[in-house]
């Protein structure tokens, strides 16, 4: 299997075909994430000093929050819901569309956003299903963590000290073996939804094909992620360098301003956020253009011994209406 070139290749196309950084961007494949951390100085009800907060008046004030703002508290509760339902079919449609992409400009066809928005539509309910699977099987792991959790949470507020030992050893090894079915059912995402695109497979048949194909093929699947892996730490390398080059002059422009007591230090660091945001944005597409169209390339590799895959045509847009 051609390691080094699938890497080499899926930076090729991925530079050359821009149009797949928006496609993958939101397809829920990228090559890293963003996170943020809020910490507060003080909690409700300590007054800057070490008492120990009223919690009974915290709850009764957080409650009369509620009631007053009740229909405030629904309808922003509905529309987080359709944002993460839309958010959810976007993706599942971006998909199909970036995959179907990358197999084309592999194989070195023709092929365009047009063609691959239209792709990405018509796989988009085997994989909107496909991923819901994924969550169905996640979902048991979840419940079991919690209820570990609750459960050890009782036994150390009763002091029950051989359940919290037992409950501690149970916890670790699940958590081992939770890691391990995480990261399996991750291998599984990224074969089966490939198999769902390129294979014209259904949810379930998807779900069979990755698995196989990571028992059939772990020791290559294995490789493949490590040297993703290694790209991934080489590219973050080289943004983190980037972008303090970015940040230094904007920081050391805002300290300044500070340090003198001018009042316009926050006004650098509203104009780096201005230019950095979309620069940041650039760089997580391309990433995830790179990650996404490596995976793809990969897993048309993964099977040596096959026959390369006769795509199905790409779906053609629909014929223009005579104009009387």
């Amino acid at each position: 299997m051609p390691y080094w070139e699938i890497v080499t290749r899926s930076f090729r196309i991925s530079w050359r075909h821009k149009y797949l950084w928006l496609l993958a961007l939101f397809a829920g494949e990228n090559g890293g994430g963003f996170s943020a951390n809020y910490n507060s100085p003080s909690f409700p009800g300590t007054n800057g000093n070490t008492k120990a907060p009223d919690v009974n008046a915290i709850n009764q004030q957080v409650s009369q929050w509620l009631g007053d703002h009740i229909g405030l508290v629904v309808a922003g509760s509905v529309l987080f819901i359709l944002v993460v339902i839309a958010f959810f079919v976007l993706a599942a449609v971006c998909e199909g569309a970036v995959v179907r992409a990358a197999a084309e400009h592999d194989a070195e066809r023709p092929f365009g956003l047009g063609a691959a928005w239209r792709t990405g539509m018509t796989t988009m309910g085997a994989i909107i299903r496909f991923r819901l699977l994924l969550i169905a099987l996640a979902l048991p792991v979840f419940v079991v963590f919690l209820a570990l959790a609750i459960g050890l949470v009782v036994a150390i507020g009763g002091n029950n000290g051989v359940a919290i030992a037992v409950l501690v050893l149970i916890g670790v090894f699940f958590i081992l073996a939770a890691i391990v079915f995480a990261v399996a059912l991750a291998f599984v995402d990224r074969l089966g939804a490939r198999a769902v695109v390129l294979e014209q497979l259904g949810a379930i048949a998807a779900l069979g094909r990755g698995y196989r194909l990571l028992t059939k093929r772990l020791g290559r699947v294995l490789l493949v992620w490590l040297l993703s892996v290694a790209v991934g730490i080489v590219l973050g390398i080289c943004f983190a360098i980037v972008g303090a080059i970015l940040v230094l002059p904007a920081a050391a422009l805002a300290f300044a301003a500070y340090a003198s007591g001018s009042s316009v230090w926050w006004l650098a660091i509203v104009f780096a956020v201005l230019i950095l945001l979309p620069i940041v944005l650039v760089i997580q597409a391309f990433a995830a253009a790179q990650n996404s169209t490596y995976w793809t390339l990969a897993f048309r590799r993964l099977e040596i011994d096959q026959p390369v895959y006769a795509y199905a045509p790409a779906p053609q847009p629909p014929p223009a209406m005579p104009t009387a």
